[in-house]
């Protein structure tokens, strides 16, 4: 009964998510579309055609594009193409969708992946040590230094890492290369930075609220019954406080990677000029590149409404008191 329940609510979860993820993209395709301004004038400089008449070029691409339709027309063919796997053509860069996110995916991936990794697991083990040794120096300290990473924007951090350890102390490249293969010791060194400026505030967070989950947990009685029965105060911390502690925990993580998604990593890929998602449509909006930006909307969507399902998934195995029927 608990499997055929976990099933059934899954599959209304993803039932839910491709309709608000509909609605999500159906609203920006409307906001975008009813602008000042067309892609087709990126797209007309970028194709050099000044000398002609501008505004007949412009017709004539928007015309060519279906740019020219009602907005119901367009919005019906942007949706038949969708399904079709034809996530549209970018005027500002003069590539399919498709082709321009499986260029620049892997640079947002690897990004929030290791920010995630940084700030998750040296936040989590700050915040346990430190509620461990309660009132001690270190959990002064560790409190002192996180109150200080949730209080610096990400973005004031990104820019100040780049004029002190690559202006003035030259360890770093001021800029990130694409030409380095993704999976190498040099990629690596070009992203500890950017990881640095994403995931500190992050990690911060991370600390307060796995200090504030151990310490409500220690307090519990199952902890002194635990202690009762002469298990070492190793085994009392990871297997019974632990992981009670750690639903509150995840549920963060993965509302963060919600919000890195959608902001920070954007933030960090400019300023360290990371070619990501974040970059692409940062461009996109300026450009009016409305097929960009619709997909990678529509991605972020996705990302969100997934983290959502799996967050309670995992709250399942984590409490088997937890049902979805």
């Amino acid at each position: 009964m608990r499997h055929s329940g976990l099933q059934n609510y899954i599959i209304r979860r993803l039932i839910y998510a491709v309709l608000i993820a509909w609605g999500v993209v159906t609203c920006t395709f409307i906001l975008l579309r009813v602008g000042p301004s067309s892609p087709a004038d990126k797209y007309l400089a970028n194709m050099s055609a000044r000398a002609q008449n501008p505004s007949q070029v412009v017709a004539a691409i928007e015309a060519r594009y279906g740019l020219d339709r009602p907005m119901y027309q367009q919005y019906t063919d942007w949706v038949v193409n969708l399904v079709h796997g034809d996530w549209g053509w970018s005027f500002s860069t003069s590539l399919p969708v498709m082709r321009l996110i499986a260029r620049h995916w892997i640079y947002s991936f690897q990004l929030i992946l290791l920010s995630m990794l940084f700030s998750a697991s040296l936040g989590i083990l700050i915040g346990v040590y430190s509620a461990i040794r309660q009132y001690t120096r270190t959990d002064y300290l560790a409190t002192f230094f996180s109150f200080i990473g949730i209080s610096v924007p990400n973005f004031w951090l990104g820019v100040m890492l780049i004029l002190v350890f690559s202006v003035h102390l030259g360890w770093f490249k001021t800029y990130y290369d694409t030409g380095l293969p993704i999976l190498s010791l040099a990629n690596l060194k070009a992203l500890i930075l950017p990881v640095i400026a994403l995931g500190t505030g992050m990690m911060a967070g991370y600390t307060r609220y796995a200090r504030s989950a151990v310490l409500e947990n220690l307090r519990k009685d199952f902890v002194r019954t635990a202690r009762s029965k002469g298990l070492s105060e190793r085994v009392v911390i990871s297997r019974h406080v632990f992981r009670n502690a750690m639903l509150p925990i995840i549920t963060i993580i993965l509302f963060d990677l919600s919000g890195v998604v959608f902001g920070g990593a954007y933030l960090t890929e400019i300023i360290f000029g990371i070619p990501g998602l974040g970059r692409i449509s940062f461009n996109a909006v300026f450009a009016n590149d409305y097929a960009v930006v619709v997909a990678v909307t529509l991605i972020g969507s996705m990302v969100v409404l997934l983290t959502n399902l799996v967050t309670d998934i995992i709250y399942t195995w984590l409490d088997p008191r937890i049902r979805y029927d």
